[in-house]
């Protein structure tokens, strides 16, 4: 039987206690299946990583909850930015969004604010490394690893650490532009 057979045939039962689990969370159906066809998407791509000895529906599930948590952030920060349309002039330099396109160059000058700019320059090298690789460039944390030879969770630890103290610097100036805390959870 082909992977993706087995992959059919061993989530397929678990698809009405997510697709429950959906409903519970977004409280419509077709943001549920939207959910649920995500964490399937998510599920598959890291099919290898699954246990074969563990709970599928526990894994499955923890998958299907921490989308809806990742989705639920994103959306905070779309309705923010959605609601103070000038607030990205203060994030990035817009006479140079074309560069945008091509992030492999000189990222750090020509993208960020000087107070974005100057909280990188304040990062220890093994954290900035990460945080460009990652957060700029869009690097998975296994290509993170390969390219700074080390292990995934030297990357998933090192960004970890890096983007709380950026969180730390960055704070005020964030709160300042509608960014802060509260102007999430609002």
């Amino acid at each position: 039987m082909t992977t993706a057979c087995a992959f059919v045939e061993l989530t397929t039962p678990h698809l009405p206690r997510l697709f429950r689990i959906g409903m519970r969370l977004t409280h419509q159906n077709s943001e549920s299946q939207d959910l649920v066809q995500e964490a399937l998407t998510k599920a598959w791509a890291n099919w290898d990583r699954f246990e074969q000895g563990g709970s599928l529906g526990a894994w499955l599930s923890r998958i299907l909850v921490n989308t809806f948590i990742s989705r639920h952030r994103h959306q905070k920060v779309v309705d923010t930015v959605a609601a103070r349309p000038d607030l990205l002039d203060h994030l990035y330099d817009p006479s140079r969004l074309a560069e945008a396109h091509a992030p492999e160059g000189s990222w750090h000058s020509r993208h960020f604010s000087d107070e974005v700019l100057d909280a990188l320059s304040e990062l220890p090298v093994h954290y900035r490394q990460v945080v460009e690789l990652v957060d700029v460039r869009g690097y998975a944390y296994k290509e993170a690893a390969t390219e700074l030879g080390c292990p995934v969770g030297t990357v998933m630890s090192r960004l970890h650490r890096a983007r709380k103290l950026l969180r730390e610097q960055l704070t005020s100036y964030a709160t300042q532009y509608g960014l802060g805390v509260t102007a999430l959870a609002a």
